[in-house]
C-alpha cells in the first residue's frame, strides 16, 4: 500500500475524530514530514482534511470521495480485491473480465460513473457521475445452482437493510430486485452467476448494485420517475456496509431465512398488479412471495398463480 493509501485508510478508519502525526507516521511506518507532506497534497486534491496543532489531522464527515482505501477502512476482517474507477463501462463488466483472467478473491467493483451500465433484460442503467453509488460486489458462496438463485433477494434485503442503517428512510422491494421509496426506484439489483457446469455448482456470483443519491443530473424523462436517497452519503461505508450484509447472507442461502425480511420488505404483498404471461394481461393481487423467491398471485378471475420471473406493475 502506497503512503497516500495508507494515509487515506487511517483518516478513513478515523473519520470524523483527529489522529495525530505521529500515530499516523508510525503506522505507516514513515516521518512526521512525510505525513504532512502527504496530507497537503491530499487537500490540494480536494480532500477536505482540518490540521489543527498538537491535535493531527482528520478527515471531515462531509467527505464524498470515494476510494479503495475508503472502502477498505470500512470492512471487517476483508481479505479480497478492491478497485475504484472513475469512468469505466460496466462495474459488472469489469468484474466478469477479472474473474476470466483468474480472479479466485471476494471483490469489489466501484466507479464514479459507469457509460454502460447494465440492468435486468439487457437494459441500460444510467449512472452519471457524482450522481449515484455504483459497484459490483464478486462473491463465492459455493452452492448449487438451484441456490445460487436466492442470492438477489438476499442482495434486496442487504441494500435495504444498509440503506435504512444509513437514512433511517423506509426502502421497499419491489419484486423481485428493485428497491423503491415512496414509490419511485432508487436502487437496481443486477445478479449473474459464473457457472461451473461439470460440478453444478456456482464457481462466483457478480451482484451489480446501483443506487440514485439524486436526480438532480437526469434528464427530465427519468428525474420525474426516479427517486433518490436525497441526502448526501458516505458512499464508502455505504458500499462497505451492503457487501458485509450479503457475504453474511450468502453464508446462509441454503436456509433462507432472509426470506422472512424479504417478504417483510416488500412492496407488493397485498396490493393490485399486472403482469403478462404468454401473451396474455391478467390483474391479480399479490399474495406472498415463496422461499424460493416465486410470486404467489390471486388474479381477478379466482386463479392462483406463481411467478418466478418477468415483469409486474403495480397500482399505486
Amino acid at each position: 500500500m502506497s503512503l497516500r493509501d495508507s494515509i487515506i485508510y487511517i483518516l478513513e478508519k478515523n473519520r470524523g475524530s483527529f489522529v495525530s502525526g505521529q500515530a499516523i507516521a508510525e503506522e505507516a511506518g514513515v516521518s512526521r514530514s512525510a505525513v504532512a507532506k502527504c496530507v497537503s497534497q491530499l487537500k490540494a486534491d480536494g480532500y477536505p482534511i482540518a490540521s489543527v496543532n498538537n491535535m493531527g489531522h482528520m478527515l471531515e464527515q462531509s467527505c464524498d470521495i470515494l476510494s479503495e482505501s475508503g472502502i477498505k477502512a470500512n470492512l471487517e476482517d476483508f481479505n479480497g480485491f478492491v478497485k475504484v474507477f472513475d469512468t469505466i463501462d460496466s462495474t459488472s463488466s469489469e468484474a466478469k473480465r477479472m474473474i476470466a483472467q483468474g480472479l479466485n478473491e471476494p471483490a469489489i467493483f466501484a466507479a464514479e460513473e459507469q457509460t454502460a451500465g447494465r440492468g435486468r433484460r439487457g437494459r441500460s442503467f444510467f449512472s452519471p457521475s457524482k450522481c449515484g453509488v455504483y459497484f459490483s460486489a464478486v462473491l463465492y458462496p459455493g452452492v448449487a445452482l438451484e441456490d445460487a438463485t436466492a442470492i438477489t433477494a438476499a442482495a434486496a434485503v442487504a441494500v435495504v437493510e444498509a440503506i435504512k442503517n444509513a437514512t433511517k428512510k423506509d426502502p421497499k422491494i419491489k419484486w423481485v430486485n428493485d428497491i423503491f421509496i415512496d414509490n419511485k426506484k432508487v436502487c437496481g439489483i443486477l445478479t449473474e452467476a459464473v457457472s461451473d457446469f461439470e460440478s453444478g455448482s456456482v464457481q462466483a456470483v457478480i451482484v451489480g448494485i446501483g443506487i440514485n443519491l439524486t436526480t438532480d443530473c437526469f434528464p427530465e424523462e427519468l428525474a420525474c420517475i426516479a427517486g433518490s436517497l436525497g441526502k448526501q452519503l458516505d458512499r464508502c461505508a455505504l458500499i462497505a456496509d451492503i457487501f458485509e450484509r450479503l457475504s453474511r447472507l450468502c453464508a446462509v442461502l441454503p436456509e433462507r431465512s432472509f426470506m422472512n425480511d424479504y417478504r417483510e420488505y416488500s412492496l407488493v404483498i397485498g396490493r393490485s398488479i399486472t403482469f403478462s404471461r404468454n401473451g396474455v394481461d391478467y390483474t391479480a393481487v399479490a399474495r406472498s412471495i415463496t422461499d424460493s423467491g416465486e410470486l404467489e398471485v390471486l388474479t381477478d378471475s379466482g386463479e392462483i398463480m406463481f411467478l418466478n420471473s418477468g415483469e409486474i406493475s403495480i397500482r399505486l
